[in-house]
């Protein structure tokens, strides 16, 4: 049996890998500890004002992922991703305007439209990227995405660090605007880069891979051999039919994202607050936290990813949460205890690192067993789960003044424990090395080959 040669992988992989490392770079330099330092003391420490402005960007980023979701499903993807431009330099010039002028109200509506536009682009351009991948491939591109999205990450905070250095690494109005406003310029080559993704470029055969990995997640394979006219021996392999299963898997994530999402948006935007109120820390040393996190991430995520192929994602999802929970708990006991800013900041990384190395493990299965036709519109369920990250923000700013931050964090993290929960129903889900062995069979019919190992693989998608 021989297979044709597998085609070069999709320029939309390299290109949205690059898009990615951009617009994660400018919002982790305005948006990720900065904003909220900046509202904080621009209100006069309204923790609540903290909350209401990451609520609202998270209202019109589902509101608007929502039309993006159908449009981009009933006609072209890239069509939409061009649309979510004109909104994005809109949401850019309202930021920038408020800031010089110190227009909190005006903020409000920036970040609004903000939100917006990343609902538009997110949602089609995560989609188109699916249309991109060949099943099987999913968790190891996904990672990857993950990987330069963590790297983008720990550049806003190094251009931070550089910025309030000579700044004077003090918190102030006026020191947080100028940084605002570089995160600003960044976004502009991002949005450039949002413009050359196609969906000319989608992986080619992927329907007729659906229709074999889609088949009943617990369906009962037999192999049996037959006889044909000529005395000689014949495979043929027999399945039941498509099973409930194959939709409720992505509904089974999405709720667990649900709740997880509900649990961090409680608390994020507040650690750079209990940084500067509790521990008292200055600009600087805030800013490396944030850059050595997703460093953590970036080498944490691919070991995940290598170890999931064994044991199983949601196995090893579960596996990472729960680390997470415990050292965000531990967290808390060594500042009730007082046990040094070292160890708590400790246990902080350790938390970050662990509860975030696992998003491609989930979002690689939900893909899995989600129609190319439908994805636009499951991609809509994550920028809901986006909304109740940003949206329980606001819950989070009113939790932080009627019962204090260290026991908004002990609700964070309750609640992620519960979003654990329905990830144990997906343990028997087929590993991705049976999906791979799905597609060799499916290559026996002239639609694939077996796929490179990690090593031979390379996903730029630019190279001739």
């Amino acid at each position: 049996m021989s297979f044709p040669e597998e085609k070069a992988p999709s320029k939309n992989i390299g290109r949205y890998m690059r898009y990615t490392a951009l617009i994660f770079a400018a919002r982790s330099l305005w948006s990720q500890s900065v904003l909220a330092s900046y509202i904080y003391l621009l209100t006069d420490n309204s923790s609540e004002a903290v909350g209401n402005v990451t609520g609202l960007m998270g209202l019109a980023q589902v509101l608007m992922s929502v039309p993006s979701g159908i449009l981009s499903d009933k006609y072209r993807r890239d069509t939409v991703l061009r649309a979510s431009l004109f909104v994005g330099f809109t949401a850019l010039t309202l930021i920038i305007i408020a800031v010089i002028s110190d227009s909190f109200s005006l903020l409000c509506v920036g970040v609004s439209v903000y939100g917006a536009f990343y609902g538009l682009a997110y949602t089609a351009g995560e989609a188109l990227l699916s249309d991109s991948i060949v099943s099987g491939e999913r968790s190891k591109i996904l990672t990857r995405k993950n990987q330069f999205m963590n790297a983008g990450t720990c550049l806003g905070p190094l251009t931070a660090i550089a910025m309030f250095y000579f700044l004077g690494n003090d918190w102030t109005v006026s020191d947080c605007s100028f940084v605002i406003l570089a995160g600003q310029g960044l976004c502009i080559p991002a949005f450039f880069l949002l413009c050359s993704l196609s969906d000319d470029h989608s992986a080619k055969n992927e329907e007729d891979e659906e229709k074999d990995l889609l088949k009943d997640v617990t369906r009962d394979s037999t192999d049996t051999d037959t006889d044909n006219d000529n005395g000689t021996s014949a495979r043929s392999s027999s399945t039941t039919t498509s099973s409930p299963y194959s939709r409720r898997v992505p509904l089974i994530i999405a709720l667990s994202d649900l709740i997880s999402g509900l649990a961090s948006g409680m608390s994020i935007r507040f650690f750079p607050i209990f940084f500067l109120d509790n521990l008292d820390l200055s600009p600087i040393t805030v800013q490396v936290l944030y850059v050595l996190s997703p460093l953590a991430i970036v080498f944490l995520s691919k070991q995940a990813q290598k170890i999931s192929k064994k044991y199983g994602r949601c196995q090893i999802t579960v596996f990472f949460k729960w680390i997470g929970i415990s050292n965000m708990m531990l967290m808390i006991l060594a500042y009730k205890h007082d046990l040094g800013t070292p160890l708590i900041l400790t246990f902080y990384l350790l938390r970050t690192t662990t509860m975030n190395c696992t998003s491609a493990l989930t979002k690689s299965q939900l893909y899995d067993y989600v129609k190319k036709k439908e994805r636009g519109r499951f991609t809509v369920l994550e920028s809901v789960n986006m909304f109740s990250w940003s949206g329980s923000a606001a819950l989070g700013g009113v939790l932080v003044e009627r019962i204090g931050i260290i026991n908004n964090f002990i609700v964070t993290g309750s609640l992620q424990f519960v979003a654990t929960i329905p990830l144990l129903f997906l343990f028997g889900l087929p590993s991705e090395v049976e999906q791979r062995d799905r597609r060799v069979s499916v290559g026996s019919n002239g639609l694939s080959k077996p796929l490179l190992d990690d090593d031979e693989e390379d996903i730029e998608g630019d190279k001739p």
